[in-house]
């Protein structure tokens, strides 16, 4: 690769638009951790620089990545981790293409076919540029412009610091844990084979479907997108009542997800130099607004099981320090009891009522003293089981129940909560009518399978529109919520930080001795993130690691 001219990158720091984009590409010689760096602007043509070459011409490429040009790019987040790598930064103001695009909900891109990682870099860059205007444009004629740039634009600075910032692993107690998996997941399958008769490969659907249908006689709960019988976690959930194997074989698969995507995926991605775990968090990969985290996944470790717990175990806080979690309450229901103005929902939150003790007074007809633990626990599944669109047959599986209990159960949810039932039918009808859903403060989601033929994915479309506006208005709220908490770490200069979102969950990392007042502030920021006609609440806990915490009161 031929050095640039130094005078053409020069020029572009004059200009009202230039584009930039940095990715760590392995190409050639050049080290995966050596970025390449394109560069370019209008009528200026580009040009692709290695490490090397941006470090030979630092001093006018931080004059122009510092300068008052508009720098365009695709995946800024991206750019700036590349950047650090070559002591450079990007300065305000920014446009990223990425990112209007998910704010628009547009199709995702598809690569293109045969095409390598250095001029997908170049074409992506260019193509950021030369769309700014177009974008821009299109956001606010689709009302998500300020959307985009008061939440997910200002955003991605601050999840790039907790991805740089990582969280503390304690590496002796994963290593004696993933010892403690591995047997426990070989007596499990031995339990299995002894159970079958026979060897079995629980990874593989079709013995399991043998097994299950064939050889043990057990009912075909429901098929898979192609048609075939399903072995899926909610089928083994309905299968458990009518024989342990189905129990046996979710314990194993629980156990060795947990085995490989977190005992050993933690360990394989430990800094040896810090001790921690940097995860990489996707603001794009999930069509609610949702967050979502890559390498390792942080997102989907199981908080209810004993194995799960055993895995936040790992997670620990740096000597000195404590680990604090700031956790909304409910905040699903709570977005339903404001979008919905259902008045017993928002009678329930706005009274500090146990939520779920209320709805099975009001499903089961029984007084406060009467509702036994099985009766909340009905009512707790069916809360958050509406916001997902659960069905009579997924509840009923969930439960352990009758279908025909589960139905009657869910029909009289929406008798008493007659105004979630009204806002589903209105919102379903308008979701039908314009193709697409929105959170109440504005994000938008196309659903273009509401208009399908197909009955399976229409009605994977109703589930989308019902659920969207609830998961997505959460999402937005928690965005708002770490907006307003960097402001306030950036005051306190570097005293405390924050490491982690998981969903409703913000983790951070504070003194030990000022974690108790630190905490009281984020639940303070936090329960004030968003304006809802029912009160946001915040729990508060700290502790030495991520399982072993204690409640803060107020």
């Amino acid at each position: 690769m031929d050095d640039p001219p130094a005078p053409a990158l020069a020029e572009f720091a004059d200009l009202e638009r230039v584009l930039a984009r940095a990715a760590n590409i392995a190409v050639g010689a050049i080290r995966p951790e050596d970025p390449l760096l394109a560069l370019g602007a209008e009528g200026k043509g580009t040009c692709l620089l290695d490490g090397g070459q941006s470090r030979a011409h630092r001093k006018a490429l931080a004059a122009l990545l510092g300068g008052r040009a508009v720098k365009c790019g695709h995946d800024i987040k991206e750019t700036l981790s590349s950047l650090e790598r070559l002591d450079l930064d990007l300065a305000e103001p920014m446009f990223d293409a990425r990112l209007a695009a998910y704010c628009l909900n547009l199709p995702r891109e598809k690569p293109v076919v045969g095409e390598d990682a250095a001029a997908a870099l170049v074409r992506k860059t260019v193509r950021a540029l030369s769309e700014r205007a177009a974008l821009e444009s299109r956001m606010k004629d689709a009302g998500v412009l300020d959307l985009y740039r008061d939440m997910e634009l200002p955003l991605v600075r601050v999840l790039r610091g907790m991805e740089k910032a990582g969280v503390a692993v304690d590496e002796t107690y994963l290593r004696r844990l993933s010892r403690e998996f591995s047997s426990a997941i070989a007596d499990l399958q031995a339990e299995l084979d002894a159970m079958a008769g026979f060897p079995i490969n629980v990874n593989s659907p079709k013995q399991l479907a043998a097994l299950l249908f064939d050889k043990l006689q057990l009912p075909e709960v429901h098929k898979t997108s192609k048609g075939g019988r399903s072995t899926d976690e909610e089928t083994l959930k309905v299968l458990a009542a009518r024989h342990p194997i189905a129990e046996k074989i979710l314990n194993y698969r629980e156990l060795a997800k947990l085995q490989s995507t977190y005992v050993e995926g933690l360990l394989q991605r430990l800094d040896p130099k810090t001790g921690r775990v940097h995860t990489t968090f996707d603001q794009t990969g999930a069509e609610t607004g949702r967050l979502s985290s890559l390498n390792p996944n942080l997102q989907n470790i199981p908080i209810r099981s004993e194995s799960g717990q055993k895995i936040r175990r790992a997670f620990v806080a740096p000597k000195g320090w404590l680990l604090v979690s700031a956790d909304y309450s409910q905040i699903d229901l709570r977005v339903l009891a404001h979008v919905s103005g259902d008045e017993v929902l928002r009678d329930s939150f706005s009274r500090g009522e146990d939520v779920h003790l209320r709805t099975a007074c009001e499903v089961f007809h029984v007084l406060p003293e009467k509702v036994d633990a099985d009766m909340r626990r009905k009512a707790k599944a069916v809360n958050f089981g509406i916001v997902y669109g659960q069905t009579a047959f997924g509840l009923a599986g969930q439960l352990g129940i009758p279908q025909a209990e589960a139905a009657d159960i869910i029909k009289r949810y929406f008798e008493r909560y007659s105004g979630v039932s009204r806002w589903f039918e209105k919102n379903q009808e308008e979701a039908k009518k314009a193709g697409a859903v929105r959170t109440f403060l504005g994000r938008l989601r196309r659903i273009p399978e509401l208009s399908a033929k197909n009955a399976a994915v229409r009605q994977f479309g109703e589930r989308a529109a019902r659920n969207t506006p609830i998961q997505g208005g959460s999402a937005d709220i928690i965005k708002l919520a770490m907006l307003a908490v960097s402001r306030e770490l950036e005051r306190m200069d570097g005293k405390a930080r924050m490491i982690l979102q998981i969903h409703d969950e913000l983790l951070f990392e504070a003194p030990e001795a000022g974690a108790p007042a630190f905490a009281g502030k984020m639940r303070k920021i936090m329960e004030g993130a968003a304006k809802l006609d029912v009160p946001l609440v915040v729990d508060v806990k700290a502790g030495p690691n991520w399982r072993d915490m204690e409640t803060l009161k107020a």
